[in-house]
């Protein structure tokens, strides 16, 4: 399973106009900036990287996937919210700087490879964090996630608002207070641009660190 989701990371930054993922720079590895160090309940240790915290990038808004890109760059990944604990010091973090909406690294799956029956209908069973591959609960179960109950039309989010305009909302944001819902879960449409944040990729790490010896990252 966890290779079949891997597959389907990839083939979401495939579908966005042929672009691709960009792979980590050592040099931009090893010096990368690092805001935060947050240990979840699982005992998992990851750094952060708050675009809007940094003074190169704080009015640097950018689309989903060049958000993803700048972070892998860094042997990181747009972060990826797997557990409520990590959630809620992001959203934390969200409130404290004031910033009206991030991207995540959420994405729906909803390209070739996502006919598989168990991730129909997308909307409902097709969400996936891209950064780790770990899939995202049905969000017909309120409790698995932190959907917005509202949205620009006033339906309970995930709501593909833009499918009308020829334009899937198939990426995941959190807005602060957008709708008067709180620091909550969005679908959007990737083309939008925002800040974003970053977290440690593990993959990306191992993966420079085994190609350059004696790296400190």
């Amino acid at each position: 399973m966890f290779r079949e989701l891997t597959l389907l990371v990839f083939g979401a930054a495939m579908v966005m106009a042929q672009r691709r993922l960009a792979l980590p720079d050592p040099r931009s590895c090893a010096s990368r900036v690092r805001h935060a160090t947050y240990r979840d309940a699982r005992g998992v240790t990851h750094s952060y990287f708050f675009s809007w915290e940094h003074s190169p990038t704080r009015s640097l808004e950018v689309d989903w996937l060049d958000a993803r890109n700048i972070c892998r760059r860094h042997c990181m990944d747009a972060v990826s919210l797997e557990t409520p604990q990590e959630n809620e010091f992001i959203k934390q973090r969200i409130g404290r700087g004031n910033v009206r909406y991030i991207w995540t690294s959420g994405r729906k799956c909803n390209f070739a490879g996502c006919d598989r029956q168990d991730l129909q209908p997308p909307n409902i069973n097709g969400w996936f964090w891209s950064g780790s591959g770990a899939k995202i609960g049905p969000t017909t179960q309120r409790n698995s996630g932190d959907w917005s109950h509202t949205g620009g039309y006033g339906q309970p989010q995930p709501d593909n608002r833009e499918a009308a305009q020829g334009n899937d909302e198939s990426c995941l944001s959190i807005l602060n207070n957008f709708y008067n819902d709180g620091v909550k879960w969005h679908d959007v449409a990737c083309h939008h641009v925002k800040p974003f944040v970053c977290e440690d990729s593990e993959e990306l790490l191992n993966f420079v660190a085994s190609r350059n010896p004696g790296i400190r990252l």
